[in-house]
């Protein structure tokens, strides 16, 4: 072989051994997405919670109740004898299914003349989840009180469904919210992760490190310019959304735009701590789009439910700030939701920001 392409070949795989971040990214990336698509790309539902509505328990209903428990699609959270409020169910809790028998239900079955009837109220805030469950609730109720009790008791059964919140099961106004959360978190930390690395690839850093201006100043200056840039990204998505697609916000805009802002912090904070690592802005874009990205997308509840994932996904799930924030603009934009019922997310995103900043704070200073 000719010794200038050995030296060539021997120079170039010298290189991307010494580019130590660049091969870890090739190496990890697929492996993480494998790993990602495999487990989190799983359209089966398990154990949604419902609430069971009996004002005359009997046998009957209690043997209809036991077999919903036990299916692998339902999970019984309550029963209860009084029709609570399905709006509040839905907006306090996470129920996700209301099933109500009526008064004479047992009755009705009993007798042999008109069908028994079960009402099913559905949360149509998640429209996957909604379409799901109302394809798969009149099936499996029909055929749980066939397998049941169709050898003592010859009347059929109905199943009326209501889905409440976007019961046309529009898809803009499902995805709407999932898009603001998503944009919001890939812009945001894209446009601080290049901020610290622009200026070391400048060699302007060293003109900051001279100056009597301290860490956490440097660091809160770089944000703030980019939280209004990214707050003017969010009003443009909101009101695309209201306006092409009749997405309305049902609840507080003041709410809303303070949890934005919460959210936006956060997102700034994730950039700005890769910034302080990377050395090139290729790196800080390689690093921050795929955690943003992919996990706001598969992990975050965006597209598919949280619950269904492997428990070692849902504490994944559980660290991604898109998460909250997604539980928080829907319940705003489709349910009208308030602060007594979204503080904890809102409390955990404020903890989320304070302390990628004082670990950005911390990371700089050991450049420094």
């Amino acid at each position: 072989m000719n010794r200038r392409l050995l030296a060539v070949l021997r120079k170039e795989t010298w290189h991307i051994l010494r580019d130590w971040q660049s091969l870890i990214i090739i190496i990890a990336m697929p492996l993480f997405m494998m790993f990602l698509y495999g487990y989190a790309l799983d359209v089966n539902i398990n154990d949604v919670p419902v609430l069971i509505v009996d004002p005359n328990p009997t046998p009957e209903t209690g043997a209809i109740q036991r077999a919903i428990d036990k299916s692998s699609l339902f999970k019984v959270s309550q029963t209860v004898r009084t029709a609570p409020d399905p709006l509040e169910v839905f907006k306090t809790t996470d129920i996700r299914a209301i099933f109500r028998f009526t008064p004479t239900f047992t009755a009705d079955l009993r007798r042999g003349g008109a069908p028994a009837q079960i009402q099913v109220l559905l949360d149509g805030s998640d429209q996957n989840l909604g379409t799901i469950l109302r394809n798969a609730v009149e099936p499996f109720v029909q055929k749980t009180v066939f397998d049941l009790l169709h050898l003592r008791l010859p009347a059929g059964i109905t199943v009326s469904q209501t889905i409440l919140y976007n019961p046309q099961q529009k898809a803009a106004t499902f995805f709407v919210p999932g898009l603001v959360a998503l944009f919001l978190m890939m812009i945001s930390a894209l446009l601080t992760s290049l901020t610290i690395t622009r200026e070391k690839e400048h060699g302007t850093l060293e003109q900051l490190l001279i100056s009597p201006v301290r860490p956490i100043e440097i660091l809160v200056g770089k944000i703030a310019p980019y939280i209004v840039l990214s707050a003017l990204d969010g009003l443009i998505i909101l009101a695309v959304g209201r306006f092409v697609f009749g997405v309305h916000i049902m609840g507080s805009l003041v709410l809303l735009s303070a949890a934005a802002f919460v959210f936006i912090f956060v997102a700034l904070s994730v950039g700005l701590l890769v910034s302080t690592v990377a050395k090139k802005q290729e790196h800080a874009m390689l690093m921050v789009m795929p955690p943003t990205i992919l996990p706001t997308v598969m992990l975050s509840g965006f597209i598919f439910p949280v619950a269904s994932m492997p428990l070692w996904l849902q504490f994944l799930s559980a660290a991604l700030p898109p998460t909250y924030f997604l539980t928080i603009v829907r319940g705003v934009i489709l349910k009208g939701v308030g602060i007594s019922v979204l503080w904890p997310p809102v409390l955990v995103l404020c903890l989320m920001g304070i302390f990628l900043l004082v670990l950005s704070v911390r990371a700089f200073r050991v450049k420094l």
